[in-house]
């Protein structure tokens, strides 16, 4: 199988080319950094992926966070839709396999249960807006597709960003003061194992569709930071608050929880994040 990987630097990104080259001799990877493959400028990608041949395209590139996404909606809206659908109608024309991710964000965030792939989308800021619409794109243009959809991740990553979990490790190994929400509910995942699951997804050739790739278990980011707490041995000050004390330009969903009834279950967060942290150090 020949697979071109676009958003090569990020988090889950990185992890699946670590994964490819490990442990998978089924899937050639070809990838590119979103900024060496323009997935906005229809006739250079088209040329591009026929020189190339792919028989899946694996479009991990976007534009995230709920603050940079409602600043430059512009961007957003190109990047997490417009580029999807440009992915969409060549991966149709050329009848590729186009596996589109996208993110817990979609939903509202008022359900005291897990999401699963049968829950419905209610999205309510432009982030999750703009990577909903690549679902709808993808879903109604390509026929062999797959939707991806991630919790919080956390992972090794190629490109300088810092993700949630990264700021909490360099604050923790620092014993700095930390504030974190006590009322915010996600299932955080290793990108690495997310990775793993979406390699056997293509092996297996499951049925087109939509699947949520998570660790097991759920909790408030409170109790996730001070788990990491006792695994870097810090002695930061973990203050409980409100999620509503950190100001966001755009509508924040709370409790975001994904399961898959579709898959079997990954281990649990906390092994996850335990293996994570034991290979960091």
């Amino acid at each position: 199988m020949r697979a071109l990987l676009i958003g090569a630097s990020g988090c889950f990104g990185t992890e699946f080319l670590n994964i490819t080259k490990k442990i998978s001799k089924k899937i050639a990877v070809k990838h590119y950094p979103s900024k060496k493959l323009n997935i906005l400028k229809f006739r250079d990608l088209k040329k591009k992926i026929n020189k190339l041949k792919p028989n899946v395209i694996i479009n991990s590139s976007a534009i995230v966070g709920i603050n940079q996404c409602e600043t430059s909606y512009e961007k957003a809206f190109s990047v997490n839709s417009i580029g999807a659908l440009n992915l969409a109608k060549i991966c149709k024309l050329k009848k590729i396999i186009l596996v589109q991710t996208s993110t817990h964000a979609v939903f509202d965030g008022v359900n005291n249960s897990f999401y699963n792939e049968k829950s419905e989308p209610k999205p309510n800021n432009v982030y999750s807006g703009t990577k909903y619409l690549s679902e709808i794109f993808v879903k109604s243009i390509c026929k062999r597709h797959y939707i991806i959809r991630f919790p919080t991740l956390f992972g090794m990553r190629k490109n300088k960003l810092l993700g949630f979990v990264d700021k909490v490790i360099l604050s923790l190994k620092s014993n700095k003061t930390l504030k974190i929400a006590k009322d915010r509910i996600d299932t955080p995942t290793y990108a690495k194992d997310a990775a793993k699951q979406l390699i056997q997804i293509l092996i297996q050739r499951k049925p087109y569709g939509t699947y949520h790739l998570t660790n097991s278990g759920k909790v408030s980011y409170l109790d996730f930071v001070k788990y990491i707490k006792l695994l870097v041995n810090s002695k930061s000050k973990i203050i409980p608050v409100k999620d509503s004390f950190f100001v966001s330009k755009g509508y924040k969903p709370l409790k975001t929880s994904l399961k898959s009834t579709k898959l079997n279950s990954m281990r649990n967060w906390k092994l996850a994040m335990k293996e994570y942290i034991a290979g960091i150090k």
